[in-house]
């Protein structure tokens, strides 16, 4: 049986320091003190949860998954008792708004505590940040009687919350969706289906906050046509619980992993319509929902980060008891020191820290983004929206690598389901796919995020990645191989961009082709841009700072074995549209 989860505080002190340095969120008077000795506090207490009360229940959630019952979906063994350890410690309002009850701390520091909660367990994980991201929505949307009604209970922990898009006839094109709400006297009435909803019903708490796409009679075609309501699972008269409203959960998801998060097919409306109340104005419901839903993406690549962590620890650990083969002197020898392994590991252990200061760094731009009073605000909103797509696809992708590699270290002890890395594999698969596939994340990355803004954000970002390896020293010293191929890759993309701009609005299936190319292409960029700027503050540390001298190899290591993927993402990018081989499809 594997070792419980052991955060490395060490390692996300780095990575907050290192995303509020270059994001500028350490000059900002409201969130400094959060910053430092609150920090460690909150660190050594998530880190405490995390391996005292959600590691060890992770094992037991993938063997014993939630089930439903004749009253509704059961959690797996144990998760309850876990769910009130974790309202009780405080941690659902660690970055909610202050006048609802939250701790009002940054996103940045969140945003280890989300890493953290993935790393231990992934399918508990997944409950209270959908209500953080109900808790976004709300607060930006909703009327003030929703918000007083709703959110402190949400923050509080007392309400979990779940997002139901995903209709049985429709995955991600939205643009479809039957769900009908008819207006009453009270509010609206909603009749509809729902699939994979996660945690769409459940017994750690009592009620739950459905956000609800749907269309209104009369409504326009597609998109411009959806509005968002709130549909509680308990409706209440007078501040008190009346009645179950009428939504349910009717049957479960039987999943490849996160066996312990339910996903629920949802019905609402058998006994004369659900009710519910509008979020935000009348055909506005994706913009409304939107809201939340970038949040779950940054949430996805915080995950993931957390997943590939917990390979890579499995792994080493593996790495150092598991002994084959023998040294000169006939003893045999952990497999730790069998090179191929080593590389592995080292592959596991660099794409994580990039994906970390990635993840971490969107997290603090989004804290600029909302700091109303500093002048950077806007820059850092248009920052966080370049970087929440990014995020997403490149930190899940790294996950799924990350544990496909932390397999192959186990060799067929990998492979067993008694093995818990076995299960983070599993796991980890689900975050390329769900809150819009990867692919859906590289269109927007490139059609929206780049094209439609003339690339003007994606030339300031590549400005800061020169300007970071610029300042790096040179190749001979430890921590300078990234300069030149880091200055090089970024004028190649900055030359495809500027291309793509010269040439008119690319047709769709030209950019069809190139999207995931360009967007693994900037990932890896922006890792490096990452491993950059750790390289420039590890050489200003003491010579004997054991933790800076690893983190020089490691910025060495991500450019000679992971930058070099760029060239092949730029190869694929030049080659355009598809050859034709259709006979072969």
């Amino acid at each position: 049986m594997s070792q419980p989860y052991e955060a490395p505080l060490a390692l996300l002190r780095w990575a907050i320091e290192q995303a509020a340095s270059s994001t500028g969120l350490d000059e900002s008077a409201p969130h400094a003190e959060a910053l430092g000795d609150i920090a460690d506090g909150v660190l050594a207490g998530a880190a405490r949860l995390a391996r005292e009360v959600l590691s060890p229940l992770n094992a037991v959630g993938d063997a014993e998954p939630a089930h439903l019952g004749a009253e509704g979906v059961h959690a797996s063994p144990g998760f309850r008792g876990a769910y009130e350890r974790f309202c009780a410690d405080g941690w659902p309002a660690i970055a909610a708004p202050l006048e609802y009850g939250g701790q009002g701390l940054p996103l940045l520091l969140g945003a280890a505590t989300t890493e953290m909660w993935g790393a231990a367990n992934l399918s508990f994980a997944m409950c209270p940040e959908s209500a953080v991201g109900a808790i976004e929505a709300l607060s930006r949307h909703a009327s003030p009687a929703l918000r007083a009604q709703y959110l402190p209970s949400l923050v509080s922990g007392t309400r979990t919350a779940s997002m139901c898009l995903t209709e049985p006839h429709a995955g991600s094109d939205l643009s479809t969706l039957r769900t009908l709400a008819e207006p009453d006297a009270e509010g609206w009435r909603l009749r509809g289906r729902k699939l994979y909803i996660s945690w769409g019903d459940h017994d750690l708490t009592s009620d739950i906050v459905h956000l609800v796409l749907a269309r209104t009679p009369n409504a326009p075609a597609g998109t411009r046509g959806i509005s968002l309501f709130l549909v509680p699972k308990l409706l209440t008269r007078g501040g008190a619980a009346a009645e179950r409203n009428d939504i349910r959960a009717v049957s479960l998801e039987h999943k490849m992993g996160i066996r312990a998060s339910p996903t629920c097919a949802m019905v609402l409306g058998e006994a004369g319509g659900a009710r519910g109340w509008l979020v935000g104005e009348l055909h506005q419901g994706m913009h409304c929902m939107f809201s939340m839903m970038n949040h779950m993406r940054l949430g996805v690549g915080l995950h993931s980060t957390g997943l590939a962590e917990r390979a890579r620890q499995l792994a080493v650990g593996y790495a150092h008891e598991r002994r084959q083969g023998r040294d000169r002197s006939g003893e045999q020898r952990p497999i730790i020191e069998h090179a191929d392994v080593r590389r592995m590991l080292l592959g596991i252990t660099t794409l994580t820290h990039a994906a970390r200061t990635l993840a971490y760094t969107a997290a603090a731009t989004l804290d600029m983004a909302r700091d109303e009073v500093s002048e950077r605000s806007a820059s850092a909103a248009r920052r966080a929206a370049l970087l929440t797509p990014l995020v997403k696809a490149w930190c899940s992708d790294v996950a799924v690598e990350a544990a496909s590699i932390a397999v192959q270290v186990h060799g067929g002890t990998g492979y067993i389901d008694d093995c818990e890395v076995s299960q983070i594999y599993r796991d980890a698969r689900i975050g390329p796919i769900f809150e819009g596939t990867n692919y859906i994340q590289a269109q927007d990355l490139l059609q929206r995020k780049i094209l439609r803004d003339e690339a003007s954000e994606l030339g300031a970002l590549l400005g800061e990645i020169e300007r970071a390896a610029a300042g790096l020293p040179p190749a001979a010293q430890r921590g300078g191989a990234l300069r030149e191929p880091l200055l090089r890759e970024c004028a190649q993309l900055r030359a495809c961009i500027r291309g793509l701009l010269v040439s008119g609005a690319p047709d769709t299936e030209l950019t069809g082709v190139i999207a995931y190319p360009l967007l693994q292409w900037l990932g890896v960029l922006a890792g490096g841009w990452q491993w950059a700027l750790t390289a420039r503050r590890a050489a200003e540390r003491p010579p004997g700072d054991r933790l800076a001298q690893a983190l020089l190899g490691g910025a060495d290591f991500y450019a000679t074995h992971v930058l070099p993927r760029a060239a092949a993402h730029a190869a694929s990018v030049a080659a355009g549209v598809l050859p034709e081989a259709s006979a072969l499809l």
